[in-house]
């Protein structure tokens, strides 16, 4: 590499390789809080600086990258890190680290102690990431009851359609327009969660807990069954509410997986920073290592993490390294918190930090995120359940009052041409205006749009809550179901209340 290209580096103008860096923006808040943990966690143990900077590029966090732009440049180009950092955080495109950087090669030249200032910085960061979290679970309350109106507008512009056929002849360019009003403010309101909902890495980038594979080896078998159900009943005409019937049916257990391990996972991060708390005031209070503090602690009076707490003291008995005994105990969590925490705690004492004030540090982080987890559910838990009720009476709704003006259209034309015409005499036409084409075209429109609802209504509570991708599946097996009954049984049953009519 020639020293141009590396500079370009520095400044920002290579595109990143490391693909877990795309979504930074998203996270970069949340990134920054654990990278500033770690950093005063390591810093606290008398680490030296290049150690500091070294550990700091390898967390699996989107901010790392700048600090190994930092390492990169005292490797390559020989600067000291004050001037490295300077030079790395005038290049930073995002405010927050820009103005990190610039600090930290302040307080380095000023000649303070990095342990100092990161300590500060971190409780700084914690502090803003309070206030913007806090910021946006209010917005997300605002805005969960914005998308309910939202999607009962849409509606409501669909079924002034419906009763406009009965009195005027509309075009079908205003059938479509209302059809794609509807659609766009479906869209749009699912957009607006997802823009308002904090973003945060809840469970871990790999299957990693037992819900985790077994949902992950379902989803794999699940997607070849779901195409040879829609090619099959597509291709033999057949009715799709009977499709998402069957849809529904195989992603539903998918996503109760998923929701059983998301609930189990939440329950893990509310106990882990409690344990390594307690395991690093053991461990300095005996003056021994975390392997023989763990067989101090009574592990069954652990609540939620009993099982993985003694499968690691096992591990640990068997002789195995430490690092792949945490790194197992990480995958039995399932846990994205879990696995930052521990990686915290495990690296400030592998440097030779003191294993009390790395638990003391570690939990710290490990319950903010976890309390501020649990503020979020009380908006999104509600919100989800409403989604459901929700799309149950809009769809309902949508296709029984379509059904209904459908038939009913269609007994006034067979009266029309069953009326035999008198000379002199009004006609039927005379006293009905019903839109019979529009009508038609609106009630074959209807199907998309169900479609919209039923995709819209799963995903918008899945954005809100967070979590892993498979919960959406959740969602998405129930409003499809309910689309699926609604599209079966709501025309017949519309059909049924005409059928003492004879034409």
């Amino acid at each position: 590499m020639n020293l141009s290209n590396l500079k370009d580096r520095l400044t920002g103008k290579v595109t990143r390789a490391n693909g877990k860096q795309g979504n930074a923006a998203n996270v970069l808040s949340f990134d920054l809080l654990y990278q500033l943990s770690f950093m005063s966690v390591i810093a606290s143990a008398g680490v030296p600086r290049n150690l500091i900077f070294e550990r700091s590029a390898q967390t699996p966090c989107a901010s790392s990258e700048y600090f190994r732009k930092v390492e990169l440049a005292c490797l390559r180009l020989k600067y000291d890190y004050a001037k490295a950092c300077r030079v790395v955080g005038e290049s930073a495109k995002e405010e927050e680290i820009k103005g990190l950087l610039l600090r930290f090669s302040s307080a380095l030249l000023s000649g303070e102690p990095e342990a100092d200032f990161l300590v500060r910085e971190a409780e700084a960061q914690a502090e803003a990431y309070n206030n913007e979290y806090g910021r946006k679970l209010e917005a997300l309350k605002l805005w969960t009851d914005a998308y309910v109106s939202l999607i009962l507008s849409a509606v409501l512009v669909i079924i002034v359609g419906v009763v406009s056929t009965m009195v005027w002849k509309i075009e079908m360019s205003f059938i479509l327009g209302l059809v794609a009003i509807s659609i766009v403010t479906n869209t749009v309101g699912v957009w607006l969660i997802y823009v308002m909902a904090p973003r945060e890495v809840m469970v871990l980038g790999w299957a990693g807990s037992k819900e985790q594979k077994l949902a992950q080896r379902m989803f794999r078998l699940a997607v070849p069954v779901i195409i040879i159900i829609c090619a099959g009943i597509g291709l033999a005409g057949g009715n799709l509410g009977v499709m998402l019937i069957l849809v529904a049916a195989t992603v539903f257990p998918i996503g109760l997986v998923a929701m059983i391990d998301d609930k189990k996972v939440a329950k893990r991060d509310s106990e882990v920073g409690t344990f390594l708390r307690s395991l690093g005031g053991v461990a300095a209070a005996i003056g021994t290592t975390i392997k023989d503090a763990l067989g101090r602690i009574d592990l069954d009076a652990i609540n939620v993490l009993r099982t993985q707490v003694k499968h690691l003291y096992t591990r640990f008995l068997s002789g195995i390294r430490n690092k792949l005994c945490w790194e197992k105990f990480i995958d039995e969590t399932g846990s994205e918190l879990a696995h930052r925490t521990v990686g915290m705690f495990y690296d400030a004492i592998d440097l030779g930090g003191e294993p009390e004030q790395a638990g003391y540090h570690a939990s710290l982080f490990a319950n903010r995120v976890s309390m501020l987890r649990a503020r979020r559910k009380t908006i999104t838990s509600p919100f989800q359940w409403l989604c459901i009720a929700m799309h149950t009476a809009v769809v309902a709704l949508l296709i029984f009052i379509t059904e209904v003006i459908t038939i009913f259209g269609g007994l006034v034309a067979d009266a029309k041409n069953a009326m035999p015409s008198v000379s002199g005499a009004p006609s039927v036409s005379t006293f009905s205006s019903f839109n019979l084409a529009g009508l038609e075209f609106l009630h074959t429109l209807v199907i998309p749009l169900v479609i919209v609802f039923t995709l819209a209504n799963a995903i918008a509570p899945s954005i809100a809550d967070g979590g892993s991708r498979y919960k959406i599946l959740y969602n998405l097996g129930i409003t499809a179901g309910i689309s699926g009954m609604a599209l079966v049984f709501l025309p017949a049953v519309a059909k049924l209340m005409f059928s003492s009519i004879d034409i």
